[in-house]
């Protein structure tokens, strides 16, 4: 009888095929904690697909300006919440403009924002602090994220819409405009690993944000150089550090020279 050679060939693609998918899916487990990129709605895949279908327990919200003049940079948060939070992670995306690193938690990938590696939850959520800058033509651009509990809880943030008007005519409410310098309270706080520092520039300034342990010394540097004016906000992440008492302090001046503001907060890490 003579032997059909089709049977064993189809056999053998159908095991590369399968292979492939194993490696692939092996691939995306095993890189998740470095970050991944592609897996927002902007690519119209069905998401993490690798940790199972999306879970309506975990909440992921895009926070930030809606209208941007062109080429503007404007300051942006995601907020996951909801899950166990032990294995937090993002991809962020934009339609169109520039996506940056606000902090130390995320890094560029593809043209893409994700985690630097696996982060847990403070306070029952973590926030991701971002960039986004306006293209250079005016027109309505969209900001993309995904946020991952743990495996295999993560969900979509619903799409956030960004107003990008003509930069030559575009006027910024007025209200957003802080009219003094200022330092908030640190929030979450105390916090584990990670909390958020907001501050506030009338004008145009030069600053340096650093955090200091008990006994004066440096522990990190969050910002050094100018900064234009606006609401401003960058998270700070402990994972490092031991659990104590730190100050953080902001020296500012502006750039014409007229005005100079110092303060200095405590916070606390609880691991």
């Amino acid at each position: 009888m003579k032997r059909n050679a089709t049977f064993p060939k189809m056999n053998n693609f159908y095991m590369v095929i399968i292979f492939a998918l194993v490696i692939l899916c092996t691939k995306l487990i095993y890189s998740y904690p470095n970050g991944v990129s592609g897996y927002t709605l902007k690519s119209g895949t069905t998401g993490c697909y690798c940790h199972g279908s999306s879970s309506s327990t975990v909440t992921v919200a895009i926070n930030g300006p809606s209208t941007l003049k062109t080429g503007e940079t404007g300051n942006y948060t995601v907020t996951i919440s909801g899950g166990s939070g032990t294995a937090v992670g993002t991809d962020i995306a934009a339609s169109n403009g520039t996506l940056a690193n606000a902090d130390n938690n995320l890094k560029v990938l593809n043209g893409e924002l994700t985690q630097t590696s696996a982060k847990s939850f403070s306070g029952g959520k973590y926030i991701f602090s971002f960039k986004y800058t306006a293209p250079s033509a005016p027109g309505t651009q969209t900001l993309y994220s995904n946020g991952v509990s743990t495996k295999p809880q993560w969900n979509f943030a619903p799409n956030f819409t960004v107003n990008v008007q003509d930069g030559a005519t575009g006027v910024k409410d007025q209200e957003e405009k802080p009219q003094s310098y200022g330092l908030e309270q640190n929030y979450p706080n105390p916090f584990n690993p990670a909390t958020v520092i907001s501050y506030q520039l009338p004008k145009e300034s030069v600053v340096k944000l650093a955090v200091y342990n008990s006994i004066g010394e440096e522990v990190r540097r969050l910002a050094d150089g100018l900064q234009e004016a606006g609401n401003h906000f960058v998270s700070f992440d402990g994972s490092n550090l031991t659990s104590g008492i730190y100050f953080y302090s902001i020296e500012a001046k502006s750039r014409d020279g007229n005005e100079t503001f110092r303060s200095v907060k405590k916070m606390a890490l609880l691991k």
